[in-house]
């Protein structure tokens, strides 16, 4: 999806997450995801190559080369490797020096203020514009349709790959918000925990995605489906295989899932009653790719003991709330 740059206005909003990036026009909402990561040459002491590219580089590269993540959870994890970053993406989605982006950069509710001017700083000096950012509460709820600007109370919940938060929102902001960093990733790295110390079997993450898929359901532990895994013997790295229950499967992440649920049901204990009441009609609004994860909308439901609802864009609510938000205050101009 690269190269459209050139059909793409000059205000966009990003979502930095984890796992992936992603961007989308503010006019259109066209929305184009890319990983999160960057390729490093060692002996040149910069980064070669960014988002998609740099993924598939992985494996291939030279023994000099090698993968970070310059931006983790929407935090500069690597200030040294930030501005090359970002100018690489900025040169990606289609601008430079004679055309900058006006940016909305979706902001986690635990970044500070301090973390946010360092993020801004170096995306001026990648050749931005300008940089708002937008509180990712507020972004999902604008991208997922919720009405909160009166006084009538509603809930989203955005459950990503590493980072999980929650807020109730009303009178056009959040209220009451928690967040954790637990997600999709701590399940999968639960499994992947499970399978080694059990059978000494390591997945590569597609295979692990696969037997997450089909054999997890967070609201039946009692399943009676098992799968047969292949992959690498830990020890010797040759060629391991085992059935897997789907009953394991559930008991290695129910830890993390569990956590998760009490993420979501902290930010909603905490809510003033009124509010609390509006919520049984108007319920909770899901977003988050790993808010996908079969039967964690059940299990967050019989938790919060309030309707659950996923959004018609689970993954790209926050970044398309952004854009609309950064629409709005362009229009405002």
């Amino acid at each position: 999806m690269m190269g459209k740059g050139s059909r793409l206005s000059k205000s966009i909003a990003l979502d930095l997450g984890s796992s992936n990036l992603y961007w989308c026009d503010a006019q259109s909402e066209e929305v184009v995801a890319e990983a999160n990561i960057a390729l490093v040459d060692d002996k040149k002491r910069r980064v070669v190559e960014v988002g998609d590219a740099a993924a598939s580089a992985v494996g291939r590269a030279e023994g000099h080369h090698h993968v970070v993540r310059p931006i983790r959870n929407g935090r500069i994890e690597d200030v040294s490797m930030a501005e090359r970053y970002f100018s690489m993406i900025f040169s990606k989605i289609g601008f430079g020096r004679l055309r900058k982006p006006d940016l909305a950069v979706v902001a986690p509710i635990f970044c500070t203020e301090a973390e946010k001017r360092v993020l801004a700083a170096a995306m001026m000096k990648a050749g931005a514009g300008s940089v708002i950012f937008v509180d990712a509460l507020v972004a999902a709820a604008v991208g997922a349709l919720l009405d909160f600007q009166g006084p009538r109370g509603s809930m989203v919940a955005s459950v990503g790959a590493q980072t999980t938060f929650a807020g109730v929102m009303g009178l056009g902001e959040s209220l009451t918000s928690s967040w954790e960093l637990v997600g999709g990733d701590t399940v999968s790295n639960a499994i992947s925990s499970y399978l080694r110390s059990s059978y000494n079997i390591v997945l590569v993450d597609s295979d692990l995605e696969e037997l997450k898929l089909s054999l997890l359901d967070l609201a039946n532990p009692h399943m009676e489906l098992s799968a047969r895994v292949v992959g690498r013997d830990a020890e010797t790295g040759g060629e391991a295989e085992a059935m897997i229950s789907a009953r394991e499967i559930y008991d290695a992440s129910a830890e993390s899932a569990k956590l998760i649920v009490e993420t979501i049901l902290s930010a909603l204990t905490t809510a003033p009653p009124e509010i609390s009441n509006d919520l049984v009609e108007t319920g909770l609004t899901l977003v988050g790719r790993a808010s996908l994860t079969t039967g964690l909308d059940v299990v967050v439901g019989q938790a919060c003991a309030i309707p659950v609802f996923r959004s018609v864009v689970v993954e790209t609510a926050s970044v398309i709330g952004a854009a609309r938000i950064l629409n709005q205050v362009s229009l405002g101009d």
